[in-house]
């Protein structure tokens, strides 16, 4: 899906959708998604199914809205599962704040190093440019397009 590097260039978050949970069940909409957090010479890679098909379409509405420098429906966009969340927190000139808040499952294994702050969660604070919407809304686009909404009848 994407890739993004935090505020301070030294906090790098993948998050990439790999298949539906059931790829034989035309009733799951449930993705495995794989996350990558690398900090210096720490690296934490999970895949867990974190999120539904629908779930997607709320994501890909939530960085529209945020690329055209409108306010989504929620500052903060939360899931089904608690182990991944996006918080809207400023927007400033060209650029977009948001936090990537993972928890749980996605928690990476070592402290995070962010603001010379003492560890605490995981709230990964990321400045967005039009080149990273550029490049975050088309690779959630491709998510959706690899897995669909399936029939919900």
């Amino acid at each position: 899906m994407f890739n993004l590097l935090n505020v301070e260039n030294k906090v790098e978050l993948e998050l990439s959708v790999e298949n539906y949970q059931f790829p034989d069940s035309p009733k799951d909409d449930w993705c495995f998604v794989k996350t990558v957090v690398k900090q210096g010479d720490d690296t934490f890679e999970v895949i867990d199914p974190a999120l539904e098909t629908t779930e997607l379409l709320s994501m890909l509405e939530w960085f529209r809205c945020l690329a055209g420098r409108k306010l989504p429906r929620y500052a903060r966009l939360s899931f089904t599962e608690p182990c991944l969340e996006f918080e809207f927190l400023a927007c400033r000139g060209d650029s977009v704040r948001i936090a990537i808040n993972l928890s749980h499952e996605m928690k990476p294994n070592f402290d995070l190093k962010q603001f010379g702050l003492p560890p605490s969660e995981w709230k990964v604070v990321f400045e967005l440019e039009k080149n990273d919407f550029d490049k975050v809304i088309p690779g959630i686009e491709a998510a959706i397009m690899r897995c669909p909404v399936r029939d919900q009848s």
